[in-house]
């Protein structure tokens, strides 16, 4: 199995927990509430302004960050929403799964 099904199938186990957030709006409230954001991760196609924003975000918060080999689309599909360019996970352990597929 390639990395990106691999992503799809732990992002849609996570999401289905409650784990993963997504949105800019949603992720920045998140972080500005000190909440539990360990990992954003962006989708291939996103432009260079839209990363840019979030490695500054991620920079200011401590926060890891890693561009995945997912579109935008299929980021979106793996999480049950539309158009999205990024998703946060917020739990320890699925962040290390995510981590270990995109880092091998």
């Amino acid at each position: 199995m390639n990395k990106g099904k691999k992503l799809i199938n732990i992002l849609s186990i996570a999401c289905r927990a409650g784990k993963v957030i997504s949105g800019e709006f949603v992720i920045e409230k998140t972080l500005a509430g000190r909440h539990n954001v360990k990992l954003i991760l962006l989708a291939e196609d996103t432009t260079e302004a839209t990363q840019a924003r979030y490695e500054k975000l991620a920079e200011k918060n401590k926060i890891l960050l890693r561009k995945t080999p997912l579109t935008k689309e299929e980021l979106a599909n793996c999480i049950g929403k539309e158009n999205r360019a990024a998703a946060a996970v917020c739990d320890e352990g699925f962040c290390n799964a995510i981590l270990k597929i995109l880092d091998n």
